[in-house]
């Protein structure tokens, strides 16, 4: 269950926005808590997080200042009143909280439409990010692991052939601050410049190979050639920050677990692609994957 409509107003003023703006647009949001709009006021565009786990917003919304900090082409978080980086917002049965960030020019690219050049900055930011998030001081659970969006499903046929796979025990590997999904969605481009790379509303403390894996399944499930997709966004990565033996080793069952989040993000909205993602990722195998990531 997404965070109430009526409390889009109350975040709204507390970022000193209208809390009727020009134009509130709900964008895609996989999981249940979490509301996002993209928001247009006279003082410009933002993107509006909204969501239940407040300590995920608020981890989140550090994570891109301290971005912003070092010169990473994301939004820094506008400030609520009293200067907070997110506004408390009250349930009733408890606390949410919302975060606001400035939109700048670029716009999104269809995965279909993606080049080589746009595939590489992707990676090659993830990198990045994953590097300066190593500041970062706090440490913050995945809002929803996949072993528990798999309880939640009713019985269906996706179900029981997504549910093995958002249950794979991945073994232990480095664990950073990790974006939660650099998808078509999080990425605006100018040309073949990445010119701003916005949040999820799940960032959070995880591993770092299933975070590259995610934005590499997220790029290439909906290209037309699956496989060059993977190895472009891996290779731009690879290119500042090498994975390591447990992760290469570790990224098959890493894509078919982001593969099968995917699937079970299109399941809970209701669409009849949910397996797609995860058809695709299985089709390359093991060898063809492991190959990709050199």
């Amino acid at each position: 269950m997404a965070v109430p409509s009526t409390l889009r107003a109350q975040a709204l003023l507390d970022f000193e926005l209208p809390s009727a703006p020009q134009r509130a647009d709900e964008l895609p949001a996989g999981l249940p808590g979490l509301s996002l709009w993209r928001i247009h006021a006279p003082a410009g565009r933002f993107l509006l997080v909204c969501a239940e786990a407040a300590l995920a917003v608020a981890f989140e919304a550090t994570l891109f200042d301290l971005l912003a900090e070092s010169r990473f082409p994301a939004p820094r978080p506008r400030r609520a009143r009293g200067g907070a980086l997110i506004a408390k917002l009250d349930l009733g049965r408890g606390h949410a909280a919302a975060a606001c960030y400035p939109l700048t020019a670029g716009e999104s690219v269809e995965p279909s439409r993606a080049s080589t050049p746009q595939l590489l900055e992707v990676g090659r930011l993830l990198a990045r990010l994953h590097q300066i998030g190593e500041a970062h001081p706090a440490s913050v659970v995945a809002p929803m692991r996949g072993a528990d969006m798999a309880e939640r499903f009713a019985s269906c046929p996706e179900a029981e052939q997504l549910v093995p796979a958002l249950r794979e025990d991945l073994p232990s590997l480095p664990l950073g601050a990790a974006h939660g999904r650099l998808g078509p969605e999080q990425a605006l481009f100018i040309g073949d410049r990445c010119a701003a790379v916005l949040p999820s509303g799940e960032a959070h403390s995880g591993a770092l190979a299933l975070d590259l894996a995610r934005a590499a399944c997220a790029w290439a499930v909906g290209s037309d050639e699956l496989l060059p997709a993977i190895r472009a966004v891996l290779s731009g990565y690879q290119a500042l920050r090498r994975l390591s033996p447990e992760d290469r080793k570790a990224f098959h069952r890493a894509l078919r677990y982001a593969a099968a989040r995917e699937g079970a993000y299109r399941l809970m909205a209701g669409r009849r692609d949910a397996l797609e993602p995860l058809r695709a990722i299985e089709a390359l195998g093991a060898d063809e994957i492991r190959a990709a990531t050199g």
